[in-house]
C-alpha cells in the first residue's frame, strides 16, 4: 500500500469552546483560556481530538531516553532531540514550527533543518496518521515493497531529527500572529512555540466505519484506495462501494487487476452519466444497483466475502457475495482544519488554499499534504509538498526573491 486513506480508523471529538490564551501564562485552566492578547491577528479554536482505535503508545520513565511505541511490537528509538512533550510553561523560540509529523511534515523539517533553520515538529500522535497505520508500501520510489508504513515514517522522522529537527509530541490548541513582528505563537498545554513560519501538515480525516466488519478488516481486504492496493488482487473478485466520481474511477482502475469488479450502488445513478457508461463497458464489471453491503465477512486471512441487501428487502434476504477485497468510497475526506481560524482561506472542498510555493494567504504560514485536499493522496506527493514548502520558507526567512537549491548542475 502506497497511500491508503485509512479514513475509518479515526474518530473526531470536537470541543467547541471559544478558548482564549492568557497574557501571562501558558497553562490551561479547565480548558478555558482568558484575556486574549489584543495584538493577535487571528486565533485558532481548540483542536479536535483525533484517536485511532486499536493503537497504543508507551513512554519510557523520566530518567531513561524517550521512546515511542507505535504498536506493541514496534518501538521508535528516540534521540537527544526527540521529546515526548515540553515542560509546562516552556517558551521555545525557533524559526519554523510544523504542526503534524506525517510524511509532509517530516520532509519539510528535513529540508528546513538542513538549511540551518531551527525547526520544531509538533505531532499530536505519531501512530494516528494514514501512513503510520498502512501495512506495506509497495510503490514509494526506492523503498522495499515489503516496508511498512510505520517503518517508513519512523525513518523519515529519525532523518529529520538527525539533521536537527526538534520533535515534540504535543497538542496544538491555539495560534496567534503578531501583525507587527510577524511572529507566530503556537500554544500547547505544555508550552509555547514562537516562530517566524508555521506549517500546517495535519492531514485529512475521513468518515467513520458504517459497514459491519469494515473497521475489523481494514488493511486485511478492506481498502479506501484502489491505486494503492489494486495490484494485490490479480485475478481475484473485489467489490467497490459508492456512487461518487472517485468510486467510479477507482472501480475502472481495478478492472486491470480483478477478475470481477462488483460495483455496489445504494442509489440509482442517472443513465446519462458518462463515467458510469464507461465503467459498465468493461466486461468484468457487474453493477448491483439499489443495493448495499450490510456486512463484510472474513477470517484470520482477511476478507472472504460480503453480504448484499437490496433496497426494500428484509435482512434475512441478504445475498452472499464471494470477494477477496472491498473498496469503500464515502463522500470524500475532510481536511483537519478545525484549529484554523477564518483568516486562512479554504477551497470549496475544505482544503487549505495555497499557491505554487505552498504558501497560504497569510505571510509565513504554509500548508502541505492532505490538508490541501487534492485528489493526489499519495505519500510521495505529501513529501513533495514538504520539500516545496521548505524551500519557499528558506527564501522567505532569508528575504530572497528566488528559490535557492542546495545542488547545482555544472
Amino acid at each position: 500500500i502506497h497511500r491508503c486513506h485509512n479514513k475509518s480508523l479515526f474518530t473526531f471529538d470536537c470541543n467547541n469552546n471559544n478558548n482564549k490564551i492568557n497574557n501571562n501564562t501558558n497553562k490551561t485552566n479547565n480548558n478555558k483560556k482568558k484575556n486574549a492578547p489584543n495584538n493577535s491577528t487571528f486565533s485558532f479554536s481548540r483542536r479536535a481530538v483525533v484517536s485511532s482505535p486499536g493503537l497504543s503508545r508507551r513512554t519510557s520513565s523520566p530518567s531513561s531516553p524517550p521512546t515511542l511505541s507505535l504498536y506493541d511490537e514496534t518501538t521508535f528509538v528516540g534521540g537527544s532531540n526527540l521529546k515526548m512533550s515540553s515542560p509546562a510553561g516552556e517558551d521555545v523560540p525557533c524559526d519554523v514550527v510544523i504542526i503534524g509529523g506525517g510524511p509532509a511534515g517530516c520532509t519539510c523539517a528535513l529540508y528546513t533543518s538542513r538549511a540551518n533553520h531551527k525547526t520544531v515538529i509538533l505531532d499530536k500522535n505519531p501512530s494516528a496518521g494514514a501512513l503510520a497505520i498502512t501495512s506495506t508500501i509497495a510503490n514509494y520510489p526506492g523503498v522495499d515493497p515489503t516496508t511498512s508504513g510505520t517503518a517508513l515514517l519512523d525513518a523519515m522522522r529519525q532523518q529529520a531529527v538527525e539533521y536537527g529537527a526538534d520533535y515534540r509530541k504535543a497538542q496544538v490548541f491555539l495560534l496567534e500572529v503578531d501583525e507587527e513582528s510577524e511572529v507566530k505563537s503556537v500554544y500547547t498545554p505544555e508550552g509555547t512555540f514562537r516562530a517566524k513560519c508555521v506549517v500546517f501538515a495535519t492531514g485529512a480525516l475521513g468518515r467513520k466505519p458504517t459497514i459491519k466488519g469494515e473497521a475489523e478488516f481494514l488493511g486485511k481486504g478492506v481498502s479506501y484506495c484502489a491505486t494503492c492496493d489494486g495490484a494485490f488482487y490479480q485475478e481475484s473478485p473485489v467489490a467497490v462501494v459508492g456512487t461518487t466520481q472517485e468510486a467510479m474511477e477507482e472501480a475502472e482502475f481495478l478492472t486491470k487487476f480483478a477478475s470481477t469488479v462488483h460495483w455496489v450502488t445504494p442509489t440509482t445513478i442517472p443513465e446519462d452519466n458518462m463515467s458510469m457508461k464507461e465503467l459498465l463497458s468493461y466486461e468484468n464489471v457487474k453493477q448491483w444497483t439499489r443495493t448495499r453491503i450490510v456486512s463484510i465477512e472474513g477470517d484470520v486471512s482477511g476478507v472472504t466475502g460480503a453480504k448484499l441487501l437490496a433496497v426494500g428487502k428484509d435482512p434475512e434476504e441478504a445475498e452472499d457475495l464471494d470477494v477477496e477485497g472491498v473498496f469503500v468510497y464515502g463522500e470524500g475526506s475532510t481536511p483537519i482544519t478545525d484549529y484554523i481560524g477564518s483568516n486562512i482561506k479554504l477551497n470549496e472542498n475544505g482544503g487549505v488554499q495555497v499557491d505554487e510555493e505552498m504558501a497560504t494567504n497569510v505571510p509565513g504560514v504554509f500548508a502541505i499534504g492532505d490538508i490541501r485536499n487534492t485528489p493526489f493522496k499519495q505519500v510521495v506527493v505529501a513529501a513533495g509538498d514538504g520539500c516545496v514548502a521548505a524551500m519557499a520558507i528558506d527564501k522567505y526567512l532569508k528575504g530572497r526573491r528566488k528559490i535557492k537549491v542546495d545542488w547545482i548542475h555544472r
